[in-house]
């Protein structure tokens, strides 16, 4: 447990170092920024359309189909194919640690950064909001909150899926075209086979949708969570597996 702790620990900190992350973080904080200049640009009456119901809820599209996914692909491609291509992965497992743990750690550091950028986009959002002209006020910091919670699962999945296509592919540019590809697809899919949403990872990128106000029967978010527990499950034991097999 204390390498799997000190492993994390040091993913954790290595990510925070990297302009990367720190650049994603900014953007996270001043999307709701240039918004609120945009909208205030904007007539009352077009501002109602655009906006819907607030800033809070309007940055939340965004950040989870656009934002918080390109992020844990570009980072799942330095972390997994990036450092098996420069050894460092090598250097890694050279410490008493085991496969298992140093891919639960990374995935932690994954995990802990989409939260985080989930975390900032709230809390600039909500403060931001209070100066768009004209907006109606927020259903409730609880409603909000509850909605940007409830989006971590469907980003983590998401993150799972772009671990296995890094450990799959060798090169960063090449994982990260991959996982494009993967991704567009997993987009379009329930546009052009309806039925299929159901297994379609990237269809629940807005589903708190469903949470918002009366939202969905409470069985159907029961069935489309479990669905979504069972693909981190199923994606964390393949990169698991494809981790101890991989050969570096």
């Amino acid at each position: 447990m204390n390498s799997l702790y000190a492993n994390a620990r040091n993913e954790t900190e290595r990510l925070w170092r990297r302009r990367k992350t720190k650049g994603f973080a900014l953007v996270a904080a001043l999307l709701p920024l240039l918004s609120v200049w945009a909208l205030n640009a904007l007539p009352e009456g077009a501002l109602q359309s655009a906006l819907g119901s607030d800033l809070t809820m309007l940055m939340l599209r965004p950040l989870t189909l656009v934002l918080i996914p390109l992020f844990l692909m570009m980072t799942a491609a330095d972390l997994f194919a990036g450092e098996a291509a420069d050894g460092t992965l090598k250097l890694t497992l050279l410490r008493p640690i085991t496969r298992a743990k140093v891919y639960a750690s990374k995935i932690y550091a994954l995990s802990l950064f989409a939260a985080a950028l989930l975390a900032i986009g709230w809390t600039v959002s909500t403060t931001a909001g209070v100066f768009v002209v004209g907006a109606e006020a927020a259903d409730g910091l609880a409603e909000s909150l509850k909605a940007y919670a409830v989006s971590l699962l469907p980003m983590v999945a998401i993150g799972l899926l772009a671990s296995i296509v890094g450990l799959l592919v060798r090169s960063v540019a090449g994982a990260m075209a991959t996982m494009l590809l993967v991704y567009l697809a997993a987009g379009l899919l329930p546009f052009l086979f309806p039925q299929a949403s159901v297994w379609s990872v990237v269809a629940y990128a807005q589903w708190h949708v469903r949470w918002s106000g009366s939202g969905a029967p409470v069985g159907s978010l029961v069935r489309a969570a479990g669905i979504l527990l069972a693909y981190c499950i199923m994606a964390y034991t393949a990169g698991v597996v494809l981790l101890e097999r991989k050969q570096l």
